[in-house]
């Protein structure tokens, strides 16, 4: 419906500029990304440094890559939920003293997470902040070619995950998606097929960390 003024011309209605002013509703959503993450394992870190012949210790901080996806879906006007998947990764390359030989150190975690949002809506944005509770795995694949071996060793445990998100609109149902998160992972001593500890010298292997991460997405608004 347009208004026509009296000098000819035209005008939105009040009822149009009032709808297009409204708030995007929090509806059913699918979201995905990457990220990257600054993680602190000390047990696998302690154990990675009883290796033999590794010329400097590894540091207490690494860099992880995690490529996420889910589904949002709302529980009221104000609080909403989703089921997220992520997996995150490091590989570690040690050369041996005098480049004897090499350890190659991979290990991934695989983390499906329950969440529960508080959500913030405006003009052309959201903005969410939450947390969750998962079930997590992970593996570590060591291989060295000074011993020529090569194993893989997994554990399991609860993972917890807090987060803030800020999304806006591309259009009426693309978002951008940005998001910070902290994350505890409570995954213990990692073991082989045999229930074998992964260890040397005494000290064992843990996945378990603290990992504070920055995230880039899309997510689309049904």
């Amino acid at each position: 419906m347009v208004l026509c003024s009296a000098d000819g011309s035209y005008a939105q209605s009040a009822s149009q500029e009032d709808n297009g002013a409204k708030e995007r509703a929090n509806t059913f959503s699918m979201y995905g990304g990457m990220g990257i993450a600054i993680t602190a394992a000390p047990g696998l870190v302690k154990y990675l440094n009883t290796l033999p012949g590794l010329p400097q210790q590894v540091t207490d901080f690494g860099t992880n890559v995690e490529f996420f996806g889910g589904a949002e879906f709302p529980l009221s006007v104000e609080w909403g939920g989703a089921l997220e998947y992520s997996y995150l990764f490091k590989s570690y390359n040690l050369p041996t003293l005098d480049d004897a030989g090499t350890y190659t150190i991979f290990y991934s975690l695989h983390m499906p997470t329950v969440m529960v949002h508080y959500v913030v809506p405006g003009k052309g944005y959201f903005i969410k902040l939450g947390g969750g509770i998962g079930y997590h795995t992970g593996s570590i694949e060591q291989k060295s070619s000074l011993y020529g071996t090569d194993s893989t060793y997994s554990a399991h445990g609860v993972g917890f995950k807090v987060q803030v998100v800020g999304q806006t609109a591309f259009d009426d149902h693309m978002y951008g998606y940005i998001g910070g998160d902290m994350r505890w992972e409570l995954l213990g001593k990692v073991k082989g097929v045999n229930g074998a500890v992964l260890q040397n010298n005494g000290q064992s292997a843990s996945l378990s960390m603290f990992a504070v991460g920055l995230s880039f997405g899309v997510i689309y608004y049904f």
